[in-house]
């Protein structure tokens, strides 16, 4: 059936259209050179129109992925080089993408130190002794074992597409394991500390919900590129939930949005699909600094460790000092398990950030309620 295409007058993304009320949306793109398009529809949902466009971008981007997959050559003779680009060229079809940090940092990493040994070569001739010999040379090197890491993140999911597409039978990044020096200060008393964090945040910014809600979200766990990157549209107000479309791990990521993130998102909502913490110079930008307010917090709990990043170490420990699973743990920051089964399941990142949550006004509202009695 013909697509009337003048029905879509409202330019969405790359490629992608809306019409008059944002219920219909239609995709027009080429895929290695062929033309592909689909309609999607949206009419008969609750959705907001926030919600409707950040759906059809979501699904635009799948459908990309999915048809690229299909019109990939795949054979026997199919080089490395060819289908990791695929993947990269996948990723830059998105908007939400295009200036993904961590992409670029892989594609530099890959052209850096894994092209020259490996882009040539097969796939079905790649060996994990091929792949432990590019280790060992970083190594050598002098280079940390997080860049040497990057290697197995950037080339596993490479191999998990080569297997599902039947050109390969065995991973060869399994059973690869880089063990990294323990550099992390140990959080002792985390529930003591968080809760203290907790109510410095409350404090230091009482009269300033935007960085209130900014810090609120830090304490969730969340990443300091993944708080300054949240989009309005990556919210879903009525489902109280968050959409990361495209995280550290290179995978779409939601969470629960916390009530009291909530209500002070309220109160500075914007109706613009800008940056949730943007910029007050560039509004079409994000915040690109905070040390000043970081600083803020750090002088009143009196701890020079203190950092967005040390949040995520506290509110782990508080967790696990409070017994709770250990697959919540890695469901709450975000991280996904790449070893052995582990890797056939799906990251339970809501429900890790939903007992998150719970952890955090539990240990919260106890003091509270003390003070009561």
């Amino acid at each position: 059936m013909a697509v009337a295409r003048k029905l879509f007058i409202n330019k969405v993304d790359i490629g992608l259209k809306a019409n008059k009320d944002f219920t219909k949306f239609y995709l027009n793109c080429k895929i290695n050179g062929k033309a592909k398009q689909k309609v999607f529809i949206y009419e008969n949902t609750s959705w907001d129109k926030r919600t409707r466009i950040a759906k059809a971008k979501i699904d635009s981007l799948d459908f990309k992925k999915k048809h690229l997959v299909n019109d990939i050559d795949i054979d026997e003779n199919i080089k490395l080089d060819t289908f990791i680009n695929q993947h990269f060229d996948t990723a830059e079809r998105s908007r939400s993408y295009s200036k993904d940090h961590w992409l670029n940092v892989k594609k530099s990493h890959y052209e850096r130190y894994i092209k020259k040994e490996l882009g040539n070569k097969k796939v079905t001739s790649i060996r994990q002794m091929h792949i432990k010999s590019i280790i060992s040379n970083l190594k050598a090197l002098g280079l940390s074992a997080r860049t040497q890491k990057q290697t197995i993140e950037i080339l596993n999911p490479m191999f998990k597409s080569a297997v599902i597409n039947r050109i390969i039978t065995f991973n060869p990044c399994d059973g690869i394991v880089i063990t990294r020096p323990k550099t992390k200060k140990k959080v002792s008393h985390a529930s003591v500390q968080l809760k203290d964090i907790y109510n410095a945040i409350i404090t230091v910014f009482k009269d300033d919900v935007f960085y209130q809600a900014l810090y609120l979200f830090a304490l969730q766990g969340r990443r300091k590129s993944e708080i300054l990157t949240l989009k309005w549209e990556y919210i879903d107000f009525e489902s109280m939930t968050y959409t990361l479309p495209n995280t550290k791990n290179s995978e779409e990521q939601t969470f629960m949005l916390p009530t009291n993130i909530n209500i002070l998102l309220q109160q500075f909502k914007s109706n613009k699909d800008n940056y949730v913490f943007e910029s007050l110079k560039n509004p079409t930008q994000h915040i690109q600094n905070i040390k000043h307010q970081t600083n803020k917090l750090k002088k009143v709990l009196n701890n020079p460790s203190f950092g967005i990043h040390y949040l995520r170490n506290v509110v782990v420990s508080a967790m696990a000092e409070q017994g709770i699973d250990a697959t919540y743990l890695s469901g709450a920051l975000g991280h996904s398990d790449l070893n052995t089964m582990k890797q056939y399941l799906s990251m339970p990142y809501q429900k890790g950030s939903q007992v998150a949550n719970d952890m955090i006004e539990s240990i919260v509202l106890k003091e509270v309620l003390n003070e009561v009695k």
